[in-house]
């Protein structure tokens, strides 16, 4: 056998063109980068909360059937907005958000706030690192659009909402004709795991919010550290009810009932689904008229394990009485819970431990309880999460959620952005799975396993993984928003600058 005796030459095939292909981006904005690291300022914290930007939000401003973007800044760096012109260019505009550049936008949404017809903007306040618990620049924006694209601060629109939060979502929660808005409080600067105000602004119709939450909804003014929130009609009435996620959090249906909001969660799923969630989004995915519901977790690529029986464990206070809220994370091992916290951490946080565990050893199979004396544990709050998959609960004929498999691609990296998409228009939605963790504690690790999922949708509520060479997406960071405009999706990536893939075909 001779290679000289050929009678055929191979041919390499020629590699298809990829669905999506990278483009230079006509939205021409680079989030800073810098050195932050909430673990310095609280040692024992979970997760990082200062990297949730930037926002994006679409909407057409100036009435000229164009969709124009809107692109949060932080604190190093005013939001911008980029009106969209008819040759496919945007043109920033920083007016008059670099007067609010102290504050960090992590959520805005535009709506008619006032009844005028024009597209208004609310911008939400949240961050961790540079912020103490009810300052100022924590305190939330609307901006009244004139119609032309102008927006004007209104200074006495909103309540005093100074905490760190994380959405803002709108709906007419009380059928007036006026849109109304749920916002999601997060976590206490510098007090992680404490808890947040939430609020349910009701709108006078001429664009002033009083916020009545301890009125309609008292037991969602502290429900947890909110993530996400979804206004839907669940039970087929006409009225507007809300779906909360957030970390540490059961998904909670709260039912709008009688001008009330009365959590009915119970009702609506068939166990307890508490997990790290981060984003909701809720569509018909599967055509049959109902809503279902997609919603983004850690995922189950971590070192970070939970079930029913063996969930991930929360416990907080301040144990050693210095004036600062000491979380202990917990997991089990081979059916015992024990605190993921090393000695080292804890007699960084606690110096009161190094009599306790003078050496390593002494430490190495401890229980909180030989950690703590019964006395110290008095008074601690208690979290838990037993479910930490980015999941897909279909809408059934019973009226509740049925949680159904996504492909395993989905657990890689946590979400972050859920982007409901038609790409090969065969009438069925798509999912494009957004996220990454780069910023988290050096023991887990970086979460960065995720380049843009692209999930097919057949119709029928089942999905498919398109793998990445096939899909075309190379998307590295931390993906906090996504938006679909244009044949183009533009990713808002944290400490990065917005990037841009076209669809191909």
């Amino acid at each position: 056998l001779k290679e000289e005796n050929a009678t055929i030459k191979y041919l390499i095939p020629k590699a298809k063109p990829s669905l999506f292909t990278e483009i230079a981006s006509p939205v021409i904005s680079v989030q800073n980068k810098n050195n932050i690291n909430d673990f310095k300022r609280q040692p024992l914290m979970v997760n990082p909360l200062s990297f949730s930007g930037p926002c994006m939000v679409k909407g057409d401003v100036n009435g000229d059937g164009l969709e124009d973007i809107f692109v949060g800044g932080d604190r190093t760096q005013p939001g911008t907005l980029f009106m969209q012109q008819r040759n496919g260019k945007f043109i920033p505009n920083q007016q008059p958000f670099e007067k609010d550049k102290q504050s960090e936008d992590v959520d805005a949404v535009f709506f008619d706030a006032n009844g005028d017809g024009f597209q208004d903007l609310y911008v939400v306040s949240g961050g961790y690192h540079y912020y103490a618990p009810s300052e100022i620049l924590l305190q939330d924006r609307l901006y009244i659009n004139n119609g032309k694209g102008n927006f004007v601060k209104s200074p006495n629109a909103l309540p005093e909402m100074r905490g760190s939060k994380s959405c803002a979502r709108i709906a007419d929660f009380n059928g007036d004709g006026s849109l109304d808005i749920f916002v999601g409080g997060r976590a206490v600067p510098a007090r992680y795991p404490e808890v947040e105000k939430s609020y349910l602004l009701i709108n006078d119709g001429k664009g002033h919010f009083k916020d009545q939450i301890q009125d309609i909804a008292p037991q969602l003014q502290k429900i947890g550290m909110v993530t996400d929130a979804a206004w839907l009609d669940i039970n087929g009435d006409s009225k507007q009810d809300l779906i909360v996620i957030g970390e540490w959090m059961p998904l909670t249906v709260m039912i709008n009932s009688n001008g009330k909001l009365i959590n009915k969660t119970k009702s609506y799923f068939e166990k307890e689904y508490s997990g790290w969630w981060n984003r909701l989004v809720v569509t018909d995915m599967n055509g049959d008229g109902r809503l279902d519901l997609i919603i983004g977790n850690l995922g189950l690529n971590s070192q970070c394990k939970a079930s029913d029986k063996e969930p991930a464990e929360m416990f907080y206070k301040d144990f050693d009485d210095n004036g600062s809220v000491d979380p202990i994370l917990c997991f089990y091992i081979q059916g015992k819970s024990y605190p993921y916290v090393t000695r080292d951490e804890m007699l960084d946080q606690m110096s009161m431990m190094r009599t306790r565990f003078p050496d390593y050893k002494s430490y190495a199979d401890a229980t909180l309880k030989d950690i703590f004396t019964e006395e110290e544990l008095k008074g601690a709050q208690y979290l838990k999460a037993n479910y930490l998959k980015t999941a897909y609960f279909e809408s059934g004929k019973d009226g509740k959620f049925h949680e159904k498999t996504l492909p395993r691609q989905a657990q890689f990296s946590p979400v972050f952005t859920i982007t409901p998409i038609d790409y090969d228009r065969d009438g069925h939605k798509d999912l494009l799975l957004c996220g990454n963790i780069n910023q988290a504690r050096l023991r887990f690790g970086k979460s960065d396993a995720n380049y843009g999922t692209l999930l097919k949708g057949d119709g029928k509520g089942n999905f498919t993984y398109i793998p990445q060479y096939v899909s075309g997406f190379r998307v590295k960071g931390d993906v906090r928003s996504v938006i679909d405009l244009n044949n183009t999706l533009f990713f808002g990536i944290n400490q990065q600058k917005v990037k841009a893939y076209k669809l191909g075909n």
